[in-house]
């Protein structure tokens, strides 16, 4: 056992369920890299997932594996790859569990144990994810009105109405637009966007257009003073975010049944966005290639908006690059052909948002 887990645990026969509160109660505040604690959601996902994941590796039918957490070793999470392939896991889900277990050794002392996921399997295409989206996800490619549906949800419950109508204006994540103090986030003609933000990063969305105004003012009208947030007052951040699910569960508005959650409505704003500053519409909306250079310009455009430095982030709403078809020399002089190409870049922006 390692030296700092004997001194938390101080024995090495505790019933592993135990051993493993003990390891996870200990750690799991910190993030995996930064010197920072990690968000309750995150806890907790951690939390459900180590647990699952012992409990199904010592009681699997297959082979018998009577790990202790302490003594996790690469063969067992090969071995759990391999069970997830079967069972049809997407790679994106594969690779999220195998991010869990790296943060997991690395509190036991085996850092660099678990290895890339193409290494557990024989075709790497199996656990190689896609970070550009193939299709739309914003409520509208969904045959969903936003703002019909939005005004179901405010009649019902006004906050969590304001909050999705500010989703949908600024381009908010549900944290953002919880935490989002209408009053003074307006300045200089553009809404400040930094509480409940991804890394605390700062942003500033313009306030241009008559229905973005329309939003913020409404969203001042629900608050109860100049410098209150969008929540609920008298309710914790962690309450309001549950209000949000219940409701949100309440109109439907899940994967499992409209097809679309929450944040489909910032995938709704990139793409119009998108269409906006590029003139053609988005590649997953059906919109034809353009000179690289315009395209390009609109998507830093928009990865700011989003809260992102990098061009890149826009292929997780928008789609990949496209690129238009150029002409080359052929053997015959006379004869030309175009060939299409979709380049490879990828987005790092994670949802479960």
């Amino acid at each position: 056992m390692h030296k700092d887990l004997w001194r938390l645990l101080g024995s090495d026969r505790l019933p592993w369920r135990e051993e493993l509160a003990q390891i996870v109660g200990h750690f799991n505040r910190k993030h995996a890299i930064k010197d920072k604690d990690v968000s309750h959601k995150t806890r907790e996902d951690r939390r459900e997932f180590y647990f699952a994941f012992f409990r199904e590796l010592r009681t699997n039918a297959e082979v018998e594996m009577w790990v202790r957490p302490h003594n996790l070793g690469n063969r067992h999470v090969a071995f759990m790859v391999r069970r997830w392939i079967a069972r049809g896991l997407e790679p994106g889900t594969i690779q999220l569990y195998l991010s869990y277990l790296r943060t997991f050794v690395e509190w036991i002392g085996h850092p660099g144990m678990v290895v890339a996921a193409a290494k557990y399997v024989d075709d790497p295409a199996r656990v190689e994810r896609s970070y550009a989206a193939a299709t739309d996800k914003s409520w509208s490619a969904h045959a969903i009105v936003p703002d019909a549906k939005i005004a179901e949800v405010a009649a019902f419950d006004r906050y969590v109405g304001c909050q999705l109508l500010m989703a949908l204006r600024f381009n908010l994540r549900v944290k953002e637009t919880i935490m989002c103090p209408p009053h003074t986030a307006e300045i200089d003609g553009q809404l400040e966007v930094k509480r409940g933000t991804k890394g605390g990063r700062q942003r500033f969305v313009p306030i241009d257009t008559p229905e973005k105004r329309a939003a913020l003012e409404a969203a001042k009208r629900c608050v109860e003073n100049k410098s209150a947030h969008l929540g609920r007052p008298g309710k914790t951040l962690e309450q309001n975010l549950e209000r949000f699910r219940y409701v949100m569960r309440k109109f439907g508005i899940t994967k499992a049944m409209l097809g679309v959650t929450a944040h489909g409505l910032r995938h709704e704003y990139a793409n119009d966005r998108y269409e906006q500053f590029a003139g053609v519409a988005s590649p997953v909306r059906g919109g034809q290639a353009i000179e690289r250079e315009e395209d390009r310009a609109a998507r830093l455009r928009l990865a700011e908006e989003l809260g992102h430095s990098r061009e890149a982030i826009s292929c997780a709403y928008i789609g990949k690059v496209l690129r238009r078809p150029r002409p080359f020399a052929a053997k015959n002089a006379a004869e030309t052909c175009a060939s299409a190409v979709v380049s490879d870049e990828t987005s790092d922006d994670r949802q479960k948002e």
